[in-house]
């Protein structure tokens, strides 16, 4: 299983900010689901941070676990592919620590 880092950047103010919250945009949840999209795995995305309703973020940390083989340097663009265009994933990587 592989560890991804993201670093994301978004315009927040069409957001009620990053955590899941049930009928409401956020962050976490859609980016949660363009990886599902593209993986077929329900994640658990992980923030280094969360962000309030309307704020936005730049270079925000994000990391998920995933069995996928998507190679990393084209993960970004294939996540991207499934979101509004007022996100921009700068990067992805594997992350270099083991996480449990």
């Amino acid at each position: 299983m592989r560890n991804i880092k993201l670093t994301i950047e978004y315009d927040g103010k069409e957001f009620n900010g990053w955590q899941k919250q049930p009928n409401k945009l956020n962050i976490q949840g859609t980016i949660e689901q363009a990886i599902k999209t593209i993986t077929g795995e329900d994640v658990d995305l992980q923030a280094s941070g969360r962000t309030d309703a309307g704020v936005h973020a730049l270079g925000q940390v994000a990391n998920f676990k995933t069995n996928s083989n998507i190679p990393i340097e084209k993960m970004s663009i294939a996540i991207n592919c499934n979101l509004k265009k007022i996100y921009t994933y700068s990067k992805s990587r594997r992350s270099r620590r083991k996480i449990p």
